[in-house]
């Protein structure tokens, strides 16, 4: 088992949010598979849809192939589903690894009734259903406008954000993911190689690929590149750590090395980080310092 759910406390929340936005939510496991709705009874039209055959392994091949894609991009998603309506998934995360996600289902916009029904009929064609039962299912669909689809994709997000913190989802103690993600972060300032991480396991190096594949959405390197300056950006912005004095808490050594990540991950230099979301930039000792500032010049001209 990978994660801990607490379908109590999920079930509230879902609630609330058909509430708020009239759209079916469901929870799935980090395998794509659905463990929890609300409401709990799918409408007609999907029913009508996995009826068939055909129509049963498309929505679950379509659901597989969003989780996937969350997983990969990390943020909510808004996409069409194989019947042609609209669906809205985002990746839940604990401890840094993907362990679920969050599904807004069966959502029609109905801005142009016309075009978005031919759309649906002609993506059903193949499952053989009577039009006049498929149009009827059809009809009964909430229509959501464009402006709370894109305020429930929001909420969508904050919601699956929210989730660790708040212990609604939590990776099991004992599975390999969770103590995976406990090294890593214990261990942030050591080499972390992929050789050292296999012998720590007892795993090959094949092994650790697709288990950082499964967790991170990507390659083991590439994440602790992503979680060095994750947390590099916190103690930017909460302590007087001076930037050379975070690169080796971090684990970086070479602080141009360090400096060219950053500004590739974060999109500014770590001065202008710090510059811009610390609560008081100006009484943190590292924002004024010009040393730090000298280095950060040099550094914007080394080659990336």
């Amino acid at each position: 088992m990978l994660a801990v759910f607490e379908t109590t406390e999920l079930q509230v929340l879902l609630r609330d949010f058909y509430e708020l936005t009239g759209i079916r939510t469901v929870v799935f496991d980090a395998w794509g598979e659905d463990i929890l709705s609300y409401p709990q009874e799918r409408p007609e039209f999907c029913r009508l849809i996995r009826s068939t055959p055909a129509g049963s392994e498309a929505c679950r091949s379509c659901d597989r192939n969003a989780c996937r894609m969350a997983c990969r991009q990390m943020e909510a998603i808004v996409y069409p589903c194989h019947a042609g309506l609209i669906e809205v998934i985002a990746p839940i995360r604990a401890g840094g690894a993907t362990v679920g996600y969050l599904l807004l289902s069966h959502i029609v916009q109905g801005a142009d009734e016309e075009a978005e029904w031919e759309q649906v009929k002609k993506c059903c064609a193949p499952y053989g259903i009577p039009e006049t039962l498929l149009h009827s299912a059809y009809t009964g669909l909430t229509r959501t406008p464009y402006r709370i689809l894109q305020s429930a994709a929001d909420l969508l997000m904050l919601a699956a954000n929210a989730m660790y913190q708040a212990r609604l989802a939590r990776l099991a103690p004992d599975s390999i993911q969770a103590r995976l993600s406990r090294f890593l972060e214990q261990h942030l300032h050591e080499d972390l190689s992929g050789e050292r991480i296999c012998r720590e396991f007892g795993i090959s190096r094949t092994s650790l690929y697709h288990l950082s594949k499964e967790m991170f959405g990507c390659g083991i390197s590439d994440y602790i590149s992503r979680l060095r300056i994750q947390t590099a950006a916190s103690l930017l912005t909460s302590g007087s750590l001076t930037n050379a004095e975070i690169c080796r808490r971090v684990g970086i050594r070479d602080y141009n090395y360090f400096f060219r990540l950053f500004r590739r991950q974060m999109g500014m230099t770590p001065r202008e980080y710090r510059r811009k979301y610390a609560s008081d930039a100006r009484s943190l000792p590292g924002a004024s310092d010009d040393s730090t500032a000298v280095e950060e010049m040099k550094s914007s001209h080394a080659p990336v």
